[in-house]
């Protein structure tokens, strides 16, 4: 008897699924956030002062900048004072004495200090004028000088760095070099050093001013000083 054939299929063979690999999502960049960095406190500033200060040289540079702004921080606060006490002291100006007197004054100064001149001159600031009141030397006064006016600031520069001297309330002495007919006749008189100050001697209030010749310079020039400022005091009222 035939054997009928089984009607069973062979399995079919599946082709294996090929597994495609998934692209990678690109990466987004990193943002990176800025934490703005807040403002120190006056701790933290002065904190790194301290930090910085390492030398001696540091700290005398810490310490001189904060003097000169402490000044500059007065001289600011107080520019309306300082600039009137140079120029509204107008109802307390001193006046000059007479002639006669001034005269007397300059004879007692020659003989104290072994002077061979010595000139009193009236100024006008506002003018930038001089005006000569006495010109006394051992002989007496030399008349044609006297009344004459001429510029307080000039063309030389001695007579320049005198004036800015006693202005700021100082004497100025140094060898002497003629710029003018007043100091052409102290040449005459064989004056070689000269001596200048303020009348009064204050700084701020100067209205006249004293000259001092020397035929050379005095050996004692701080007496000479005091003795030109005790006589520019007494020579006002």
């Amino acid at each position: 008897m035939p054997v009928s054939r089984s009607n069973t299929k062979k399995p079919v063979r599946k082709k294996p699924i090929s597994k495609t690999k998934a692209k990678p999502e690109p990466q987004k960049p990193l943002e990176v956030v800025v934490v703005p960095k807040t403002p120190g406190t006056f701790l933290d500033k002065a904190v790194d002062m301290v930090k910085w200060v390492d030398s001696p040289f540091k700290l005398m540079t810490v310490i001189l900048l904060g003097v000169i702004g402490l000044v500059g921080y007065i001289t600011y606060q107080n520019q309306d004072k300082i600039v009137n006490s140079f120029t509204s002291h107008g109802d307390r100006m001193s006046v000059m004495l007479e002639d006669e007197k001034l005269s007397s004054l300059t004879r007692e100064l020659l003989r104290d200090l072994g002077a061979e001149t010595v000139i009193i001159h009236q100024v006008d600031l506002a003018q930038n004028a001089r005006f000569t009141r006495i010109a006394q030397s051992p002989d007496g006064r030399f008349q044609p000088l006297e009344n004459k006016k001429g510029a307080f600031f000039s063309s030389s520069p001695e007579r320049n760095r005198a004036a800015v001297s006693m202005l700021n309330g100082e004497i100025s002495c140094e060898p002497f070099k003629p710029s003018s007919d007043a100091g052409d006749w102290l040449v005459s008189r064989g004056v070689t050093f000269a001596c200048r100050g303020s009348i009064p001697p204050e700084t701020g209030h100067m209205i006249g001013y004293i000259a001092v010749g020397f035929k050379k310079e005095p050996r004692d020039i701080v007496a000479v000083k005091a003795r030109i400022n005790q006589t520019s005091r007494a020579m006002t009222k």
